[in-house]
């Protein structure tokens, strides 16, 4: 095991832990939720996905289904479900809000969740209702101690 840093998605600066064979990635420009998604915020706009960790503790992205634009989702209801080869997963929104995008790439290439969890992998974008829920997001650095302590829970349950 060990812990460093990197700027391997778009130049941002990432905490990074390897663990066996696996290496997770967080990056310091976003908040995150204890249910793994990221949230990077740009005002009343916000754009979501899964983290890395989620991605790889999944499995391989077979198919991803988002809530459409113009659906209101409250914190913690489902905006997107994932199937992968080993489960299917019901993401809860860590925010409340509009859904003003898909990313409707991810209806032909799901494995972008996989490939790019950060990046093009995104899954949809939402106009806040209650902004200030944003501050019961986990800062960079205490996702990253979750995370360590999710996969070393993982690790020792094989």
């Amino acid at each position: 095991m060990s812990d460093s840093t990197d700027t391997q998605w778009s130049g941002v600066d990432s905490l990074v832990f390897t663990i066996d064979k696996f290496t997770f990635r967080v990056p310091q420009d976003r908040l995150y939720s204890r249910e793994d998604c990221w949230v990077l915020v740009n005002g009343q706009q916000a754009r979501l996905g899964i983290t890395d960790f989620r991605q790889q503790a999944s499995g391989d992205v077979a198919f991803v289904e988002t809530s459409p634009v113009g659906m209101v989702v409250a914190q913690g209801d489902e905006f997107a479900t994932i199937e992968t080869m080993k489960i299917d997963l019901a993401i809860p929104s860590p925010l409340s809000g509009t859904i003003s995008a898909v990313n409707n790439t991810l209806a032909e290439h799901p494995e972008l969740l996989n490939q790019d969890p950060y990046g093009e992998g995104w899954l949809v974008e939402m106009t806040l209702r209650r902004p200030e829920q944003v501050q019961s997001l986990l800062s960079p650095q205490d996702y990253f101690t979750l995370m360590r302590e999710k996969a070393e829970s993982e690790r020792s349950k094989q």
